[in-house]
Formats: C-alpha cells, sequence, structure tokens
C-alpha cells in the first residue's frame, strides 16, 4: 500500500483512532475491564484529576470495581481534534459530557461534567491505541436525582422497555 494516497491514509487513521475513543465510553460504560484495557498501550500513562497518575492498565483495575458499584453512567464524545506528528503519533483533543448517577451522603445526585481528553496516540505494530491521557474538566453541575422518565411517557418494567445496566447483562451484549 506504498502507492496509497496519503490523504486517504490519514482518513484511515482518524477512523481508528475514533473506534479506540468510542470503545473507551462504551468500556467504561458498562464497566468492561478487557475493552478498555485494549484502548491503552500496556505501558499507557493515565492522568485522571488529580486522583490518578500512573499506568493505565493498573488505572482500570482500580476504577472497575468502583464503576460497578455506581448507578447510571455515560460518556457522551464530541469533536475530536487530531495532530499528527509523524506516520505513527497523533495528538488528540476530544471533547466529553459525562452523565453519571451517584449517591453521595445518602443523596443521589446527577452529575454533569464538561471536559477533554488529551490523548497521545501511538501506532504500534499497526495498531492505534492511548499512550498517554490527561483527562481536562472543564465545568461541572450536580443536581438531586429526578427522573420522571419523560414526564411518564415510559414506564419502567413495561414489556419492552429495556433499561440499561453495567456488565455483560446490559442489552448491548445481547445480539438479535
Amino acid at each position: 500500500m506504498a502507492d496509497r494516497d496519503p490523504r486517504l491514509a490519514r482518513l484511515f487513521d482518524k477512523d481508528e483512532i475514533r473506534d479506540v475513543l468510542a470503545r473507551y465510553a462504551r468500556g467504561v460504560d458498562r464497566g468492561d475491564g478487557p475493552l478498555l484495557k485494549g484502548c491503552y498501550h500496556p505501558d499507557a500513562i493515565e492522568e485522571h484529576g488529580g486522583r490518578y497518575t500512573g499506568n493505565a492498565h493498573e488505572y482500570v483495575d482500580g476504577a472497575i470495581p468502583r464503576i460497578l458499584k455506581m448507578d447510571a453512567m455515560q460518556h457522551v464524545l464530541g469533536n475530536s481534534h487530531f495532530d499528527f506528528t509523524g506516520p505513527d503519533v497523533a495528538y488528540v483533543e476530544t471533547y466529553l459530557v459525562t452523565l453519571a448517577r451517584m449517591s453521595v451522603g445518602g443523596e443521589t445526585l446527577d452529575t454533569f461534567t464538561g471536559g477533554r481528553l488529551i490523548d497521545r496516540f501511538e501506532r504500534r505494530e499497526g495498531v492505534w491505541k492511548i499512550a498517554h491521557r490527561r483527562t481536562i474538566f472543564d465545568w461541572n453541575r450536580d443536581t438531586p436525582m429526578q427522573q420522571g422518565w419523560v414526564g411518564g411517557m415510559f414506564v419502567p418494567g413495561t414489556p419492552g422497555m429495556r433499561i440499561g445496566a453495567k456488565g455483560p447483562t446490559d442489552p448491548s451484549y445481547e445480539r438479535f
């Protein structure tokens, strides 16, 4: 493929990196440790909001038990900016909004956080993965949980209404 158009090759690179980012969001929201670890090179560094700096695989090992105890969570990815500094290195800034429900001091809160993922991706042995990640926090809003399911339009427990879950019991793991 040496004669491949470099613009086309760059599009493939961006698509592969976006796929890693999507797998990361799915892995963290479902509490899927193996999927999360697959997004990082084994020696990758994770810097996570002053709460953790170190090996990314070790970060996943510590985070998964906490995530599995948490309620609903979604990491919604926005636009990404790519800065390729060579054929196998890309700095990628991705906008992120996280929605999470958690209990704090006996109160259930919905927390909304906007930020960015600053990643150094490296392609090793033909595979793009995160080599270093720094999470940037831009804003946050915590509010008491008030769930009405669209003013009562949807009723949990109604046949056919599927509710998300952590781990392999989530409906997204089913195949139909």
